[in-house]
């Protein structure tokens, strides 16, 4: 037995890995340079980069991959690489009054820089024309001109009521103008011994016998007469006004619209696209329909006649928004958007209070969103962002997939909405989200229409492959690092720590991590150590003390629960040994941190018929692995020994002094342990504890986090010394994984701890209970005593037990 304990034991040499330094003989650190690119990630960089040539809608980029590995770095350097390889075609956008629906604002586009001269253009128009006009409508040419027009047809006027009145005067009458609530209207009295009175109080006089009927009814039958041609007169009067107002019109038409019309005509030789014709058309239609507004009102001033208030404040709605401007902006817009809520995403829509309107809003309230900043160019986001806010992401997939952008508002604003339904606005941006796999997972699976518009994904690998190439790259990134930050230089033995810790931190030797964000701090924090100690230049030792450094700081939970081994609250026996009682591992992922430590599993067995319990899933603390686990324990169980008859027997397996949940399938090898040691009666030595998952084979499987659970065992060890018993057992496939401690490894050189490397059950049997396994014989039965052929009789027994048991109970 002892022969196959010690052909299992990992040596010594196989319990690190150390990179050779003679990787650096031939270079010189000072002399390498710097990396300029991605480093271990051309799978992500082709994707992305295919994303970016093909402009196809639809086509944007969600990159994946662990934070650290450099996403964000690498989308921006290849959006830079863009930038410098394509000519940008921009565009100006511009929201300009609707003055037909003023509640649909237009959008005009412009050539990269004209929307900031178009607005200047029609600022300049307006401020002339609110200059010269009420100018021109006080200059004395002009008054002198429309006093004539108006002179003369208040004399046509005059000479149309002269004969009128004249035949009043003949027959008696009078005009009178009367009193209708608000409104006044010309009549007709008979003047009757001097006095004008009306038709209904001479029907009182006639009552009154003061005038006789027939009298009366002359008066009535002259009334009607020439109240008929009052009406007609009136009528004339108003055609003579009609004329009027025609030439005065003719007369604003003759000075003022040429003025309009020339300065709106030069705009429309500038501007050509169809869009801008027809805003400037309806512009100056606009002016001259309201030339009254020019005309300074009797009471203003010379001075406010020469820029009213009023006038200015009308003339307003014909600013232009310019929402994008990319006047002297010469490569395509790369915007990262740190914030995407929907104001901030997609722009809004202001409102104002003013009195006595109250809330309103106009197309001069409209703002743009970092998307339509990134028009013509690359929107960059952080995927979790986007739903943060239940429209964002809705908006965004509409957005992409149309390849336009409504602006609108989505609050909880008390009144309401704006009122406001501007012009959609065209949209060519490439957006680039940045998120987890999970994220990219979720949404592939649960919305249809996330892959219509990300059609491109690109996933950043964790790790890279450990050769003469990744071990250059590495040393390229350290010098990227010292010359950014101005750090001393690392010599040979200290690139090789930082390259040794990029291979623990993959996890397999033959991998070196991407989490470069990882890498690059432990540069920084070593570069101070070593010139805290007063050292020219970075080595291992450094290098070292910075990992203990950085351990030490996020330890703290690690460092209680030591404590709680060390007082006997967590029990853990690492001497003796017991029956159906074993050391089993688990890791504590911190998410920054990660360690491993023992926890005691039992297993205890009756008489009965619901095979193996699960405390844990009957305590609602198991998860879905760890109950896989146990069904291929009771698979195995049956492999082994249920061919020749039905196994019944009632067995209960526990992770003691368990409070938080167990999953995960690395323990299923040591409960079948702990099984077997409680059917057989043997006891397990307490020295070793066991990780590594099973199949129903007996096969043992490769597990993770297998250096900090030989490490975590080891720390509790130490707590009363090591015994030169201890030791752990694991799958045979996770020596190639092996990176511990200095400690460990000095510990297992002296003799004093031990790492086994198991494939199957049977081996580690025998190595925890120093007793054959028995391998099965061609008539399913064991060799006597060994392991599984003591076991095989306490199933019989068990049986036999519980057959009487039934049998007794049913007399």
């Amino acid at each position: 037995m002892s022969h196959a304990k010690h052909s299992l034991e990992v040596g010594v040499e196989d319990l690190q890995y150390h990179l050779d330094e003679k990787e650096y003989s031939n270079s010189v650190f000072e002399d390498t340079d710097p990396c300029c690119g991605i480093i271990g990630q051309s799978r992500a960089m082709s994707a992305v980069e295919l994303g970016l040539e093909i402009k196809s809608r639809g086509y944007n980029i969600f990159v994946t991959g662990l934070s650290g590995t450099g996403r964000t770095t690498a989308v921006k350097l290849l959006l830079e690489g863009a930038q410098d390889r394509e000519e940008p075609s921009l565009k100006d956008i511009c929201f300009v009054n609707n003055f037909k629906m003023a509640e649909s604002p237009r959008v005009l586009y412009f050539q990269a820089g004209e929307g900031r001269k178009f607005k200047k253009a029609i600022g300049y128009i307006i401020d002339s024309l609110v200059t010269v006009i009420p100018k021109i409508f006080s200059g004395e040419n002009y008054r002198e001109r429309r006093q004539r027009i108006i002179k003369e047809f208040e004399a046509r006027q005059k000479d149309l009521f002269k004969d009128f009145e004249t035949k009043l005067k003949e027959k008696g009458f009078v005009l009178v103008q009367l009193q209708f609530g608000s409104a006044v209207r010309p009549d007709l009295q008979p003047v009757v011994n001097g006095e004008a009175v009306a038709l209904h109080e001479l029907e009182k006089t006639v009552e009154e016998e003061k005038m006789t009927p027939e009298e009366f009814d002359k008066i009535r039958v002259e009334y009607e007469e020439l109240y008929k041609e009052l009406q007609a007169t009136s009528s004339g009067s108003q055609k003579i006004s009609g004329k009027l107002e025609d030439e005065l019109h003719k007369l604003d038409t003759s000075i003022v619209v040429p003025l309009i019309n020339d300065k709106i005509e030069t705009l429309k030789n500038i501007y050509d696209d169809p869009k801008t014709q027809n805003y400037l058309v309806d512009l100056n239609e606009i002016l001259i329909e309201k030339l009254d507004v020019f005309r300074p009102s009797s009471e203003e001033d010379d001075s406010d006649r020469n820029g009213s208030t009023r006038v200015r404040g009308f003339f307003s709605q014909f600013t232009v928004n310019l929402l994008v401007d990319n006047g002297g902006v010469r490569k395509r817009p790369i915007i990262v958007e740190d914030f995407p809520t929907y104001k901030n995403l997609f722009g809004t829509i202001e409102r104002v209070y003013e009195q006595p309107t109250g809330w309103h809003s106009d197309f001069t309230r409209i703002g743009s969103g970092s998307i339509l900043k990134a028009n013509g160019g690359y929107l960059v986001i952080n995927a979790i962002d986007l739903f943060r806010d239940p429209h964002v992401w809705p908006t965004l997939k509409r957005t992409l997939r149309t390849g336009r952008l409504s602006i609108s508002t989505i609050d909880s604003f008390p009144m309401g909405g704006t009122g406001l339904k501007p012009e959609p606005v065209n949209l060519d941006v490439k957006v680039i989200l940045i998120g987890e796999g999970r994220v990219y997972d979720t949404l592939f699976r649960a919305d249809d229409e996330f892959k219509k518009v990300f059609k491109i994904k690109a996933e950043f690998d964790s790790v890279m492959e450990n050769d003469h190439s990744g071990i250059g790259q590495y040393t390229q990134f350290v010098k990227k690092i010292t010359s950014e930050d101005n750090l001393p230089p690392f010599n040979h033995s200290g690139l090789a720590a930082v390259a040794e810790y990029g291979v623990k931190l993959s996890g397999r030797r033959d991998r070196l991590s991407t989490r470069f964000t990882n890498i690059a701090d432990l540069v920084r924090e070593s570069a101070w150590l070593a010139g805290k100690e007063g050292k020219t230049e970075v080595d291992r030792e450094a290098v070292k003390k910075t990992r203990v450094m950085q351990i030490n700081r996020v330890n703290l939970i690690e460092t209680k629960i030591q404590e709680m081994y060390e007082r006997d609250i967590y029990l853990i026996d690492v001497t003796g040994h017991k029956v159906g009682m074993i050391n089993g591992l688990s890791v504590y992922d911190l998410g920054e941190y990660a360690f491993g430590r023992p926890t005691r599993i039992t297993a205890s067995l009756s008489p009965g018929a619901d095979g193996v319990i699960n405390i844990e899933r009957e305590a609602a603390m198991s998860g879905r692995t760890h109950d896989k686990g146990i069904l291929i324990l009771s698979g195995f169980m049956r492999y082994r020994f249920g061919r020749k008859r039905p196994l019944v027997f009632s067995a209960s397996l526990c992770f003691e002094q368990s409070y938080a949940g167990v999953d995960g399938d690395s323990a299923s090898s040591t409960e079948i342990y702990a099984l077997l040691s409680a059917l057989s009666g043997k006891p397990i030595n307490q020295a070793l504890a066991v990780t590594g998952s099973v199949n129903q084979k007996g096969e043992i499987q490769p597990i993770g986090g297998v250096n900090e659970k030989i490490e975590g065992y080891f720390d509790v060890c130490m707590i009363d010394g090591l015994t030169g018993e201890q030791g752990v057992l694991i799958p045979i496939q996770n020596k190639q994984d092996l990176m511990l401690k200095d400690e460990v490894v000095n510990a297992v050189k002296a003799g004093k701890f031990h790492i086994y490397a198991v494939k199957h059950i049977d081996e580690g049997l025998e190595l925890l209970t120093g007793i054959s396994a028995g391998e099965m014989n061609d008539d399913g039965s064991f060799p006597e005593g060994s392991i599984n052929y003591l076991s095989d009789k306490k199933l019989e027994e068990l049986a036999e037990t519980w057959r009487e048991y039934l049998t007794y109970r049913g007399r």
